[in-house]
């Protein structure tokens, strides 16, 4: 009979917890993608991942795509796209690096500017109502656990120290 108990303990447990938390933030993450996309593209005419090229543009005048590519975790032919077409639309300009002639230094033109600025706006209108069903304490504390969560894996990635600040 112990063993009957075991795998409904088993069968309950798979129950429970289903899926890694991996997969719950892969899902989650995906989902607020795609509605995201679903409102960004037709107001700004621009999708997340360029959104995120733009804002960090924006945030580091005159960063390099090297470090653009850290920053932004994109695979760098897919971020070399995403520039090409943003200094297409004249949000971003590039200028050769005065240290380093082989690298290009970019920076937000003041469409750009405009346009982080229009993003950033229905951005948190976007979120807030895409995390609508928790409380704003639940909110907080989500959003200070995943800090503390991406600051320890950056540390970790950049070969510092990764105990999680107190």
């Amino acid at each position: 009979m112990s063993s009957v108990k075991r795998k409904g303990d088993v069968a309950s447990h798979h129950a429970k917890s289903a899926y890694f938390l991996t997969f719950k933030l892969d899902l989650i993450k995906t989902e607020m993608i795609r509605r995201a996309n679903g409102v960004y593209r037709p107001a700004c005419g621009l999708d997340v991942r360029s959104l995120r090229v733009l804002r960090i543009v924006c945030d580091t005048p005159g960063i390099t795509t090297t470090a653009l590519k850290e920053q932004t975790l994109i695979e760098k032919t897919l971020l070399s796209k995403l520039l090409s077409d943003l200094i297409d639309r004249k949000l971003v300009r590039r200028t050769i690096h005065p240290d380093d002639a082989r690298h290009f230094q970019l920076w937000a033109t003041a469409a750009g500017e405009k346009t982080r600025i229009a993003s950033d706006e229905l951005g948190q209108s976007l979120e807030a109502e895409m995390l609508s069903m928790l409380s704003q304490d639940e909110r907080d504390e989500l959003n200070r656990i995943v800090d503390k969560l991406v600051d320890v894996f950056r540390r970790s990635a950049s070969g510092e120290d990764a105990k999680p600040a107190a």
